[in-house]
C-alpha cells in the first residue's frame, strides 16, 4: 500500500490544510468525520491523518518508552507524518497496534476474520484497491463490540490510540448507541475519524460529536492528468473516464474495467420503454438488466449515478454552459434538445425519484420492482394517483 500523507492528498486543499493544521497544532477533537462524495479521497485522508497522529514526530512514541533511550527522530514536517520513522512504515501497511481500521465487509459471519484479512491484504498490495459493496455491507457488530472493549485499557505503544471508521454509515442502530458515549468521552488517548458520503443516514447524535470536514468532488482535469500519469491512459480514453466519474476518481477506476460507454447506453436505454408507456417493455428490460436478480448492488447503484449525471448534464445545458462542462458531450446534441423541453422542477423531481430508488436497493426491496416503479415516475408516471387512501409518502408530488 502506497503511503500517502496529508500533504499528498489529491485535489483536496482546504481539507488537507485543514488537518495538517490541527497535526501542527498538537490538540486535537474527540472526533472527526470526513464527509463529501464518493470515491474523492476521504478514506484515503483519515488512514493518512491517523498517521500523521502516531508518527514518532508528532509523540507517537511516548519519550522515553522502553528500556533504552529513544533513537533520535528523523527530520520531517511538523504538520503531517515523516514517512521514515518505525511507526510510519508500520501504519503504512495497517500493522501498527494502536492504528484501528473498522470498514464494511458482506458475506457470512463466520467467515468474518478471512474476509477482513484479504481486505487489509488488497489494500496493502494495491494503491488504488476501491472498496465495493455488491452485496450487502455493514460494519459488524462484534468488531465494534471487541474494539469497545479494546478502549477500555491504553494504547499498546503510542502516546494515543487512533480508530478510523470508513462508510460510517453503514451500522446498525444498536452501534451508533454503542459508539456514542466513545465519541463523546474517548478520554485524551483515543481519537475518532470516521468517513461517510451518505451524511443524511447517520444519526443526527454523531455528526453533532465530531468536528465535520467537508470534500469537494475532483476537477475533472486533475482525474485525467492522474489516470494518464499513474495509469498510462491514453488522453482520449482518460477524458472520457473523467467525465463520466462526475468528480470522483473511484468511479472512474471502476469504469476503467468496463466499457463505460456502453454501460451508460445501456442505462439511459433503460428510460425509453417507460417514456413510450410500455410497462411490458421496460419490466422485460429491467429484468434483463438486474440478470432476474443476480446483479450486485454496485451494477444497480452506477446506473442510478448515470442517470443523474445525464440529468445534471441537463441542468448545465438549460444554463448555456459550455460543451467542456457537460458530462455526456458526445451528445451534446440531444441533451441540448431535452433541456430545452424540460424544466429545473421536473429535473430536480426526477433526481429525488432517482434518490428513492438508491434507498430501496439500500433496503433490500426486491431490485426489479424497485427500478420499474422508479423509472416509471422518472418517466412522468403518478402511480397510484387518486386511489384511496392517499399514499403517505405522496410520491406522485415530486
Amino acid at each position: 500500500m502506497t503511503m500517502v500523507r496529508l500533504s499528498e492528498l489529491l485535489g483536496q486543499p482546504a481539507a488537507s490544510t485543514f488537518l495538517r493544521g490541527v497535526v501542527a497544532g498538537g490538540r486535537y477533537a474527540n472526533a472527526y468525520l470526513l464527509h463529501g462524495p464518493a470515491g474523492v479521497g476521504k478514506g484515503t485522508a483519515a488512514l493518512a491523518f491517523a498517521r500523521a497522529l502516531l508518527c514518532e514526530r508528532r509523540g507517537g512514541v511516548p519519550a522515553g518508552a522502553g528500556l533504552f533511550a529513544a533513537a533520535p527522530l528523523p527530520d520531517g514536517p511538523d504538520d503531517d507524518a515523516c514517512g521514515a520513522c518505525a511507526t510510519c512504515a508500520r501504519t503504512a501497511t495497517l500493522q501498527h497496534p494502536d492504528l484501528r481500521f473498522l470498514f464494511p465487509v458482506s458475506g457470512e459471519e463466520k467467515d468474518l476474520d478471512t474476509t477482513v484479512a484479504e481486505t487489509q491484504q488488497a489494500l496493502r498490495e494495491d494503491p488504488l484497491y476501491v472498496f465495493r459493496y455488491d452485496k450487502a455491507a455493514s460494519i459488524r457488530l462484534s468488531l465494534t463490540r471487541e474494539l469497545l472493549r479494546e478502549l477500555t485499557y491504553r494504547p499498546y505503544e503510542a502516546a494515543r490510540r487512533v480508530v478510523v471508521v470508513r462508510d460510517a454509515d453503514r451500522m446498525r442502530e444498536d452501534q451508533y448507541s454503542a459508539l456514542l458515549k466513545s465519541i463523546e468521552e474517548p478520554g485524551a488517548s483515543t481519537v475518532w475519524v470516521l468517513t461517510t458520503a451518505r451524511l443524511a443516514r447517520l444519526p443526527a447524535t454523531i455528526p453533532s460529536r465530531c468536528q465535520k470536514v467537508r470534500f469537494a468532488p475532483l476537477p475533472e482535469p486533475l482525474i485525467v492528468e492522474f489516470l494518464g500519469a499513474r495509469l498510462g491512459i491514453a488522453a482520449r480514453e482518460a477524458r472520457l473516464l473523467a467525465a463520466l466519474s462526475g468528480g470522483s476518481l473511484a468511479r472512474a477506476l471502476v469504469l476503467r474495467e468496463g466499457q463505460p460507454l456502453q454501460e451508460r447506453d445501456q442505462a439511459l436505454a433503460l428510460l425509453q420503454p417507460a417514456l413510450r408507456g410500455d410497462a411490458a417493455g421496460l419490466w422485460k428490460a429491467v429484468q434483463g438488466f438486474t440478470k432476474f436478480g443476480r446483479a450486485g448492488r454496485e451494477t444497480l447503484r452506477r446506473m442510478i449515478e448515470l442517470h443523474q449525471l445525464w440529468l445534471r448534464d441537463l441542468l448545465r445545458a438549460g444554463a448555456d454552459a459550455p460543451r467542456e462542462q457537460l458530462v455526456n458531450r458526445d451528445r451534446e446534441k440531444e441533451i441540448r434538445e431535452q433541456a430545452a423541453r424540460v424544466t429545473p422542477a421536473e429535473v430536480r423531481r426526477r433526481l429525488m425519484v432517482l434518490e428513492e430508488i438508491l434507498r430501496s436497493i439500500e433496503g433490500n426491496v426486491t431490485p426489479e420492482l424497485a427500478m420499474f416503479s422508479g423509472l416509471t415516475r422518472v418517466a412522468g408516471a403518478r402511480l397510484a394517483e387518486g386511489e384511496w387512501p392517499r399514499h403517505p409518502a405522496a410520491r406522485w408530488d415530486y
